[in-house]
């Protein structure tokens, strides 16, 4: 029986077979805590895991998770009974920050994108809290597939008997690099996709259902395990509703209809679905309601996440919109590793597609048929759409993320709409032309969005907490510009190499450092990089750990060589410079202690290395 519906659903069975591969990929490729608010999520599971119960936003905060601790708690529970018996008193131990992060570099620069410093205590075999994290992580990847097996019966609950198309939606939702990215992190967000493409497969079902009560208390679990995972998920209740009220509302329109039977068929439904929900999901809303006085216990995150004094004007959402789309598809790390434009091109190219195939497909009478349907993705689509522009107005959320409730309805409409441009090919048979419909255009979006899935972790995620390249003493005659400059007898400059000599008001150069440890240290200094005109104004700066952010000085060890390559703006408002000057200091963060720097000779010197020209055309 197992083997015989494998065989039928063979397509989505290679779909997440593809899945799970590329989940522990990128679990594997993520380093720690590199995912949005993963040391805190993971401080959530690890409270919970240490029998310390759910956390409580009181003030002052008594644990870790800061404003995950108002997280509804499903993903956290399931976490903790994967990691309860791992002994992780290592964590927050092994959180390392990276001072010098959130510096504004484009998102395709790899250049102090880490949030956090990464040792070797990350490397496989994993133990301690790291093992905790990463068995978590594959916790995520489970849910992942689960709301890509979910998506699949949800289209095919939309094309009926259409297996491949159906296992197409489910693609779409299986190779978003960011869903993958998110789905092998420590976070809920996997889960609430999941249940969103489950309580969606039950609301299409329960329009064609024949015994609703039934199929309206698995619906309510559903929205109540939909509750409990994120608070998104509420208004997973609010849509399912209205879909118990769009049927009834269909049913009386129907010729001889015995209101009697429908009547009371309606009110069961209503119970059972209203029941289920409340024992699922109703007393971590009254546990709210008793703690904070509200009952989705968000006000204490609204604190933590500091509150908009007021809206943002139209034109900064709509830039921050913009955001939330590359972020959608492509926003790895804190959202601030991005693919190249071109990649956001394409798909924006196949999103057109899809809207238009819709336009097209609504002559088509197969397809009117369908529309009915698809209402209730249309409609999940606007409450989440409506939910996140609210969210963003309240506070600073401009990530694709939060809207991955909504991704298996959207999978779902976008396969339909770019099945409309089936390629047709015309056989003869019977005296008659048939025609028999090629998936070309949303095979091929699924191919695309494949081969980027396949390749981001290689290509963009892995590079961007990759270490400095590791010089051997026979690359030292090689090196550009040498200016042997020491520090403290610590750290020395051995040369440099900028990407041009000339640069205009507010653009950039790449400066590339070649850096010599003298000793094992004991301390992270810091570089500073410092750009000055004629009048020793500084027209342009930058502060950084070497390693572009990711190899503080604790790091290295003695006689290491490394190449170092910063990304360094100039002020806009730059007066134009024919010989500004490049100026390099190490220096201790906390203090700003300069490191002495002397030449080869061993004098003290103003640590200069070059000039660069600073001109508007």
């Amino acid at each position: 029986m197992i083997r015989q519906t494998l065989r039928v659903h063979r397509e989505i069975v290679v779909v997440l077979a593809l899945f799970v591969a590329l989940g522990i990929v990128y679990s594997t490729t993520t380093p720690l805590f590199e995912a949005p608010d993963e040391q805190w999520h993971f401080a959530f599971v690890q409270h919970v895991a240490t029998g310390r119960g759910l956390p409580v936003q009181a003030e002052p905060l008594t644990h870790l998770a800061r404003q995950e601790g108002s997280q509804p708690p499903l993903y956290y529970w399931l976490a903790a009974g994967a990691t309860f018996w791992i002994d992780t008193s290592d964590f927050p131990g092994i959180v390392w920050e990276n001072p010098h992060y959130g510096y504004n570099v484009p998102g395709i620069v790899n250049d102090n994108k880490n949030l956090f410093i990464h040792t070797s205590l990350e490397n496989f075999p994993y133990r301690g809290a790291t093992l905790a994290i990463h068995i978590a992580r594959w916790l995520s990847v489970v849910m992942g597939a689960l709301a890509v097996l979910f998506t699949y019966l949800l289209a095919l609950e939309n094309f009926p008997a259409q297996r491949f198309l159906a296992a197409s939606a489910a693609a779409v939702v299986a190779f978003v690099p960011q869903f993958l990215f998110v789905s092998s992190a420590v976070s809920n967000d996997s889960t609430i996709v999941a249940l969103s493409a489950l309580t969606l497969w039950l609301m299409t079902r329960l329009s064609t259902a024949d015994h609703r009560p039934q199929t309206a208390l698995v619906l309510g679990v559903a929205c109540g395990l939909a509750a409990l995972a994120k608070v998104s998920g509420l208004g997973l209740t609010i849509l399912a509703m209205l879909v118990l009220l769009f049927v009834v509302y269909r049913d009386l329109r129907r010729p001889n209809f015995e209101f009697r039977i429908l009547n009371s068929e309606f009110r069961a439904s209503l119970l059972c679905f209203f029941g289920a929900f409340l024992l699922v999901a109703g007393w971590w809303y009254a546990r709210n309601l008793f703690l904070y006085g509200e009952l989705t216990g968000t006000a204490r995150m609204n604190e933590i996440f500091h509150l908009r004094a007021a809206p943002m004007p139209f034109d900064q959402l709509l830039a921050q919109l913009r955001e939330v789309w590359e972020t959608f598809w492509v926003g790895f790390g804190w959202g601030n590793v991005r693919a190249q434009p071109l990649i956001y091109t394409a798909i924006e190219i196949f999103v057109a597609l899809g809207v238009i195939g819709w336009l097209l497909g609504i002559r088509n009478s197969k397809f009117k048929i369908q529309n009915s349907k698809f209402i209730g993705l249309m409609g999940w689509l606007a409450i989440m759409l409506g939910a996140l522009i609210y969210w963003m107005q309240s506070t600073q959320a401009p990530h694709g993320r939060l809207f991955f409730p909504a991704l298996p309805a959207l999978a779902v409409l976008l396969v339909s709409g770019l099945a409309q441009f089936s390629i047709f090919d015309f056989r003869f048979h019977a005296a008659r032309i048939t025609q028999h419909a090629s998936p070309f255009t949303h095979l091929s979006f699924v191919i695309f969005l494949f081969a980027l899935a396949a390749l981001a972790p290689f290509l963009i995620l892995q590079p961007a907490y990759a270490y400095p390249p590791t010089l051997n003493e026979n690359a030292i005659p090689q090196i550009p510009n040498r200016v042997d400059i020491s520090y403290d007898d610590k750290i020395k400059l051995l040369g440099y190499d900028a990407s041009s000599r000339r640069v205009t008001p507010g653009g950039a150069i790449e400066l590339t450092l070649y850096w010599q440890s003298l000793a094992s240290l004991d301390e992270d200094y810091s570089i500073g990089i410092r750009v000055l005109d004629a009048q020793q104004r500084v027209i342009g700066a930058r502060n950084s750990y070497p390693g572009h952010g990711m190899l503080p000085t604790r790091l290295w060890y003695a006689g290491q060589i490394i190449r170092d390559a910063y990304w360094l703006p100039i002020n806009a408002d730059a007066p134009d410079t024919p010989l500004a000057q490049l100026e390099i200091i190490v220096f201790e963060r906390l203090s700003r202690r300069d490191l002495v720097a002397r030449d080869p000779r061993g004098e003290i010197i103003t640590p200069f290395i070059g000039q660069i020209e600073v001109a508007a055309k």
